[in-house]
């Protein structure tokens, strides 16, 4: 499984987004297709998700998890082709931006890394991320709610 999440920046604000049903902020994105390429997929998401159009730029990092080496997320640099476009969206419950040096404590952790990696400017990087115990168990939780 393929998943994509941008970096997106206006005024230096970082834009962090939240799902329905979790508590945790997270950077916009989400599964691709099968057979997709990366950056067609990640405008596709933005598009969809956000309801505006977008230029994928640098790839920050491609990232695996430990016991999941079947899940590969890929991190983009993803800049407004209209700026300061309208947003809107059917999939999240909250969207905001953030200033990078004062994100909120409840951040997934694994984008947390992500964005640290982006504002270190050196990128693009390959990680193999390890598996967070009490998020694993937000997620088993959740799955076993939706059934």
């Amino acid at each position: 499984m393929k998943k994509a999440y941008a970096v997106i920046i206006r005024n230096g604000l970082i834009l962090l987004v939240r799902r329905q049903g979790m508590p945790v902020w997270d950077l916009p994105g989400g599964e691709l297709l099968p057979n997709e390429n990366e950056r067609d997929g990640m405008q596709r998401l933005i598009k969809e998700l956000l309801s505006f159009d977008s230029k994928v730029e640098d790839l920050i990092g491609i990232y695996t998890k430990e016991y999941h080496d079947e899940e590969i997320t890929y991190v983009y640099k993803v800049q407004e082709t209209v700026s300061q476009g309208k947003m809107e969206s059917h999939e999240y419950v909250a969207f905001n931006f953030f200033d990078l040096q004062n994100l909120p404590l409840n951040v997934f952790p694994d984008r947390l890394r992500q964005i640290k990696d982006y504002k270190t400017g050196r990128y693009p990087v390959r990680l193999r991320l390890k598996e967070n115990r009490w998020l694993f168990k937000i997620k088993t939780f959740i799955k076993e709610k939706r059934k």
